[in-house]
């Protein structure tokens, strides 16, 4: 048996690709519908996430499951060559080392974010629930989550933020503490403000206002984020609202001074605000960082913040990666372990067969003996079985500690004792 994976991620593929390939809830349902009938993959757990798509798979043989992987994403969202291109297939050793780098988030867009351990535990649990997940896959992914969750503990992959969005939002954090009461005001449309509203939202900002110069475009992100858009003749409403503001515009002159602010800051009686300028040029007027009860960052500052916590997170990464490399070591193993399981099985069933039937066989013949008696001579059958299994399922049991002999026993013993011929 064997584990691999087949997908794309940011490293490999364009958002517009990881797009097309994206599996909602809905059409993951129907992708576990079809997956039940590819005949080379035993087990499945399908990981969609707004960074990555892959299909982990515990597949008999690796290359005509690897194949059949890769069929089932291409054919499943319609891909062409462009898709075909972006697949990266894995397996065994490879495959694992890889899915413990993802579920630690070694692997991600922004080194040690928190939310890709929950997604692949999520992605396990409707993989569960859609029954695409047998004994082998239960105890892998559960092992895996458990290496994850100890280098988050037990190593600074995750303390520092190494993003602009994500120094965002830990200075808003550090200001307010809670964010949960607090109001975001979006100004402009950029992708860089958009992401940023995004996490701030999801640390728990309660509510999004949107400016922009293109009131359709306003609505409209103002909808993703159950928000509501305003006209700029609103500004400075807008601006006695919002505890945090996020300014990300192409427009070339400043949108916030000292003087519009100082009005907002008076109606919302001198609250804290913090301003965060994403544009380039600048849309807030750095004169008014001397405003009290204001704090100011540009783009320089959160870079340079970003980068000295990308610094830490790297070193952090070095410590993670030789963590997760004693968490191999044990799965494979493990793995490997229970390759012997089948065989097992297989030997106790087939002795178990062949006693059940020679003491049918006989029971004509032991007609003259009572029940209690009968069942004393197939109770000495079973022992006899039992102590004749127990040589070769102690050595198989041995062999899986050494996984480097375990195939090649397993091999042997399916030969002697002619296994695969008596599978019922």
């Amino acid at each position: 048996m064997s584990l691999i994976v087949v997908g794309l991620s940011h490293k490999t593929a364009p958002l517009e690709l990881r797009e097309k390939l994206a599996f909602n809830p809905q059409a993951q349902k129907q992708a576990y519908e079809l997956l039940r009938r590819q005949s080379a993959l035993s087990e499945t757990v399908l990981l969609s996430t707004c960074n990555r798509v892959e299909l982990y798979a515990w597949a008999e043989q690796a290359e005509p499951g690897l194949r059949q992987a890769s069929q089932f994403l291409l054919q499943a969202r319609g891909g062409g060559e462009d898709l075909r291109r972006a697949l990266y297939q894995r397996q065994d050793d490879e495959a694992l080392w890889h899915l413990l780098q993802v579920s630690a988030s070694l692997d991600s867009m922004v080194l040690g974010e928190a939310q890709i351990l929950g997604q692949v535990k999520e992605a396990y649990e409707w993989a569960v629930e859609n029954k695409a997940v047998k004994a082998n896959f239960h105890g892998l992914f559960h092992r895996v989550f458990r290496a994850a969750k100890e280098v988050r503990t037990r190593t600074d992959i995750g303390r520092h933020s190494a993003s602009v969005a994500s120094v965002s939002v830990e200075l808003a954090e550090r200001l307010f503490q809670d964010l949960k009461s607090k109001c975001v005001l979006l100004l402009g449309a950029g992708e860089m403000g958009r992401l940023t509203a995004q996490h701030l939202k999801g640390a728990g900002a309660s509510r999004v206002l949107v400016v922009s110069r293109g009131q359709a475009r306003a609505e409209e992100l103002a909808r993703g984020f159950q928000g509501r858009a305003l006209p700029a003749a609103q500004m400075e409403e807008a601006l006695a609202e919002a505890d945090i503001v996020v300014a990300c515009t192409s427009a070339e002159e400043y949108l916030v001074g000292p003087e519009i602010l100082s009005r907002a800051l008076g109606k919302r009686h001198y609250r804290p605000m913090l301003l965060v300028d994403l544009s380039v040029p600048r849309n807030i007027d750095p004169a008014v960082d001397s405003l009290d009860k204001v704090y100011l960052y540009n783009l320089d500052h959160l870079q340079k913040l970003a980068e000295e916590h990308r610094e830490r997170r790297l070193a952090s990464s070095r410590e993670a990666k030789e963590m997760l490399r004693g968490h191999l070591e044990e799965i494979l193993a493990w793995m490997k372990a229970t390759e012997a399981v089948p065989v097992i099985r297989s030997l106790t069933a087939k002795a178990e067969r062949l006693r059940q039937a020679e003491f049918e066989k006989n029971r004509n013949r032991l007609g003259h003996l009572g029940p209690k008696d009968l069942a004393r001579v197939e109770a000495m059958t079973k022992s006899l079985m039992n102590k004749w299994l127990n040589a070769p399922l102690s050595q198989l049991r041995h062999a899986s500690r050494q996984p480097e002999s375990l195939r090649d026993r397993l091999a042997l013993l399916e030969e002697i004792f002619d296994l695969k011929k008596e599978e019922p």
